[in-house]
């Protein structure tokens, strides 16, 4: 019957024999069979985790907890060729800036003369957060993995600590992936197939940069007499892009400490406006609750590879488990034949034992 479903079953067996109470009979059978379990079960769904401490430290200078990604390859004109060059994304997990860096190339050099230009302009961040450069496809893979041990190797002298995520889990990197939507949704349509000199490139970036930090972080008012919305620009330039900076100056403000005062003022004012209006979108989600069977250590489970039929996936042995701050499991180290390799719980079938 080739693991065919109950009708398809009871159809075939009425084509040749007659059974009393057939239908229970074969959704009995079909329950009890482990091929038709193992191709029905579905990936573990574990409890939406809460936001890490990086989206939520109010009160930080920007680009301390940063993202980072690349874009590209894009084409410049270099007298009469063309000749690739890449986008280094940084973004701000806290106020959700971003700060393009456009580089040469993906050599380890390039990397490193990127990084350095970042901390430059934006200060030497406290956590920097990528995934592994593990699932970039095509002739650029090893180069891109390349850039990211030079990324690493150069921020650890600065004593920035380097976060993974997890290989396969691009979900849990978001918060930069919808940045990088963002900036070449913004870079396509300004380029419109065109391949440009190299220092239009650089001005297109910094155009876009801008666009990005310019979105509004919160609802944004009809009213006259409500405040403008926040957006990543407030807190990289000290208000909205063109806008006036508010309130009138007195000859007493050419002080340059009360200068600094009225400066802490704003910034204060800022972030009490990103705690009360921003951090509440951030805390709303939907109810989620555990679907699937938890995955326990020695558990056999199949590894989810969409570019593969179900019926070749392969499988592994769950070795050990890593809890989130909550205590709910979201990645797993498994046992394959190609050796060890770390998995969101999202990414795995749990087989009966």
């Amino acid at each position: 019957m080739h693991h065919g479903g109950v009708e398809t079953v009871v159809n075939e067996l009425r084509q040749r024999i007659w059974v009393l109470r057939l239908r229970p009979s074969v959704r009995s059978v079909i329950r009890s069979c482990l091929p038709c379990r193992i191709r029905k079960m579905k990936p573990t769904e574990p409890l939406t985790g809460e936001h890490p401490s990086a989206r939520l430290a109010h009160h930080q200078r920007p680009f301390t907890f940063t993202g980072l990604d690349f874009c590209g390859p894009y084409l410049v004109t270099v007298g009469r060729q063309h000749h690739k060059r890449y986008v280094a994304l940084f973004t701000c997990l806290t106020t959700r800036a971003v700060h393009l860096e456009l580089a040469g190339s993906l050599s380890a050099d390039a990397a490193i003369l990127t990084l350095r230009r970042f901390m430059a302009r934006r200060g030497c961040p406290t956590e920097i957060w990528s995934d592994r450069g593990t699932n970039f496809v095509g002739a650029d893979n090893e180069l891109r993995r390349e850039a990211l041990r030079a990324f690493e190797e150069e921020a650890s002298e600065h004593l920035v600590r380097w976060r993974y995520i997890p290989p396969g889990a691009p979900f849990m990197g978001g918060a930069w992936e919808r940045m990088v939507q963002s900036v070449k949704r913004a870079l396509t349509t300004v380029l419109q197939e065109q391949h440009p000199r190299e220092e239009v490139l650089s001005t297109l970036l910094a155009e876009a940069e801008f666009t990005v930090n310019s979105r509004p972080l919160t609802h944004v008012s009809v009213s006259a007499e409500d405040p403008e919305a926040l957006t990543p620009n407030h807190f990289l330039l000290g208000g909205a892009a063109r806008v006036p900076t508010p309130g009138a100056f007195v000859e007493a403000d050419l002080n340059s400490r009360q200068q600094w005062r009225r400066a802490q003022r704003l910034a204060d004012h800022f972030w009490q406006r990103w705690l009360r209006e921003y951090l509440p979108l951030l805390q709303r989600r939907h109810s989620s609750q555990q679907k699937g069977t938890p995955p326990e250590v020695d558990d056999m489970v199949l590894i989810v590879d969409e570019n593969l039929p179900r019926n070749t996936w392969p499988r592994g042995r769950v070795l050990e488990l890593y809890p989130g701050k909550d205590g709910v499991v979201r990645v797993v180290e498994l046992q394959t034949a190609a050796g060890r390799l770390k998995r969101p719980v999202k990414k795995i079938v749990v087989l009966p034992k």
